[in-house]
């Protein structure tokens, strides 16, 4: 499973927000130059994630984007369905099933590993990132 450019971008454009939740609004450019992102690529995952209500646009002088909820209640999951919808890793999976086969053995194999998949981003918020980051630097 490979995650689409958008997806990882759109994760990335959030972590920056979120290392400087608190600090007001942050600014494209500054987003761009942390993870040496597309500014015009960035705007565009960044409508989705607005729609989502897990960013908020501050317009003006200052303004910015600010995540808009704190990191803690933001999960790697939400951002990536977000962007790209529903995680799914074969046909089996899509809703409905596009997959015709009934009684196939890989099935119950596919089921359990998207599920542990899902389970594991639904886990890791932008603050457990983070501060896995920090104890790896210290």
């Amino acid at each position: 499973m490979r995650l689409s450019p958008a997806a990882e971008f759109a994760v990335r454009g959030v972590l920056v927000l979120a290392e400087n939740y608190g600090n007001g609004p942050v600014t494209l450019d500054t987003i761009c130059r942390a993870r040496g992102l597309s500014k015009q690529y960035l705007v565009k995952l960044f409508a989705p994630l607005i729609r989502a209500k897990l960013i908020t646009p501050i317009r003006g002088k200052k303004g910015g984007y600010l995540l808009a909820r704190p990191p803690k209640d933001i999960t790697v999951l939400e951002v990536i369905e977000a962007v790209e919808g529903p995680i799914v890793l074969n046909f089996c999976q899509d809703n409905p099933p596009q997959c015709d086969r009934t009684g196939c053995p890989m099935r119950d194999v596919w089921c359990d590993l998207q599920e542990t998949i899902r389970r594991k981003l639904k886990s890791m918020t932008f603050a457990s990132c983070i501060s896995a980051q920090a104890k790896k630097k210290a």
